[in-house]
């Protein structure tokens, strides 16, 4: 006799918070989305002409507290680039993913934020939007007046999530935080961007870049919180006049190194972290004359109590020790930051612990890292090295980000010891490189393509 065998149903209400540049933003007067647009060429432009992107830099009104000349409007639907990040995927699969294990629609909110600003600032957002959402969910006719809160966070999402429940006290009512490559104790690349092009030239985007960050709370919140300044014979956290000295802000730097230690405080046992792994990643740094030279390996304590540089790695942005926090044993994932919350393979952990509450196993089949440049000129040839311990069955392909239309099928031979495809681009636009082995997702990063005769410019 055949029985009912339905999937359980999950009661509870269910916040997306996607990571920094994964809202849409929008000038308040003017309605003109500053980020987030459908325009391939729009990012090109961006990076290379124009001042559009001044527009997006925090003001000194804004740092004093009064905020709304830039709204939130919405995840990103669309991807979008930026130099040395490589790009974001839009939001649309995770969206759906979690649609289907709610009990309605009406259970999940997507809570878009603006990530220039500080994560205090949007937790506190975020306070107010998951009172009114899990409010409303109680009295839904499919809800349930015991309904908790399971929080699905990227990147820095988790970070505004965290604040939420151990700072501002709502962990009493969030069952559960799903973390997607959350950078808990920073990631080396922030303080890199903020030192890009001091006293050497640089690729223009790279410089615009750091021009637009600079003023930015939310870049400063994602500077490194560990020992990852390699001074020789030891290693030691980066200061405040550290981050002053290779070109960001000292008084924001000394307010995000506050924060962290409020976020480090609470209670952690509601957390689910999935961690990217297998991608060369910054790990540690050295310091010269304010400049960060970044080293892709992590500062350890070896068995004698000296230094210890081991590569352990992450997801091209964060390295697997940042997004690993408090001890959890966290699931892993071979995959680059950018693409992580939309593979198949992160949607269906976020399920299961929506449905199980149960943090999996390592995901993927394949174990795959790719290493891609962020930056590249049109026609002329660039490598992307692949580490894979068998090439065989594994494939290299590249495609228009915004089209999904393929460019090149560019073959992966064996060179200097290294599995390497050469890659040439067409024109100018962002572009999608997927490596695939057996049944996992592709692992990806984008690329944007420039047109010839980009100037180095010398930035401070």
């Amino acid at each position: 006799m055949a029985t009912d065998a339905r999937k359980p149903r999950m009661p509870d209400a269910v916040i997306i918070i996607p990571g920094i540049m994964g809202s849409a933003l929008v000038d308040s007067e003017s309605q003109q989305t500053l980020w987030g647009l459908n325009h391939v060429d729009w990012y090109v432009k961006a990076w290379t002409t124009g001042h559009s992107l001044d527009l997006l830099a925090v003001t000194e009104d804004e740092l004093g507290g009064k905020v709304g000349r830039v709204r939130p409007a919405g995840l990103l639907r669309f991807p979008a680039f930026a130099p040395l990040l490589h790009g974001f995927e839009p939001y649309t699969g995770l969206v759906g993913g979690v649609t289907r294990v709610v009990a309605h629609p009406d259970a999940l909110c997507e809570f878009s934020y603006d990530w220039r600003l500080s994560i205090e600032h949007n937790a506190k957002e975020l306070a107010k939007a998951a009172d009114r959402h899990l409010t409303r969910w109680r009295v839904h006719p499919q809800g349930s007046r015991d309904a908790q809160l399971v929080l699905v966070a990227h990147s820095m999402g988790g970070l505004v999530a965290r604040y939420l429940t151990s700072v501002l006290g709502a962990a009493a009512d969030v069952r559960a935080t799903v973390t997607l490559g959350t950078p808990f104790f920073g990631a080396v690349k922030a303080a890199f961007i903020l030192s890009t092009g001091r006293g050497a030239p640089v690729p223009l985007p790279r410089a615009r870049l750091k021009r637009m960050t600079r003023t930015m709370p939310g870049l400063h919140d994602l500077l490194p919180f560990y020992r990852c300044v390699d001074d020789g014979a030891s290693a030691r956290l980066l200061t405040a006049g550290d981050v002053a000295a290779l070109g960001g802000s000292h008084e924001l730097a000394a307010q995000a190194m506050a924060r962290h230690t409020l976020l480090m405080a609470g209670p952690h046992t509601t957390l689910r972290p999935l961690v990217g792994v297998e991608q060369p990643t910054m790990q540690s740094l050295t310091l010269r004359q304010g400049v960060v030279e970044p080293q892709f390996y992590a500062c350890e304590t070896g068995p004698a109590g000296g230094l210890s540089r081991v590569n352990r790695a992450g997801d091209s942005t964060v390295y697997r020790g940042a997004a690993a926090a408090f001890g959890l044993s966290p699931a892993t994932l071979p995959q680059s930051h950018g693409a992580l919350a939309q593979t198949e393979e992160a949607i269906s952990h976020v399920r299961d612990v929506l449905t199980n509450d149960a943090a999996g196993p390592p995901l993927g089949l394949t174990v795959i890292g790719i290493d891609v440049p962020d930056l590249v000129t049109v026609e002329e040839p660039f490598p992307v090295t692949v580490s894979v311990d068998d090439p065989a069955g594994v494939s290299c392909r590249v495609f228009d980000a915004f089209s999904d239309r393929q460019v090149s099928w560019p073959p992966l031979l064996r060179k200097d010891g290294a599995v390497v495809a050469e890659v040439e681009l067409p024109r100018p636009g962002v572009f999608r490189v997927e490596v695939k082995g057996g049944g996992s997702s592709a692992v990806s990063q984008q690329v944007m393509a420039l047109p010839p005769g980009i100037p180095l410019v010398e930035e401070e």
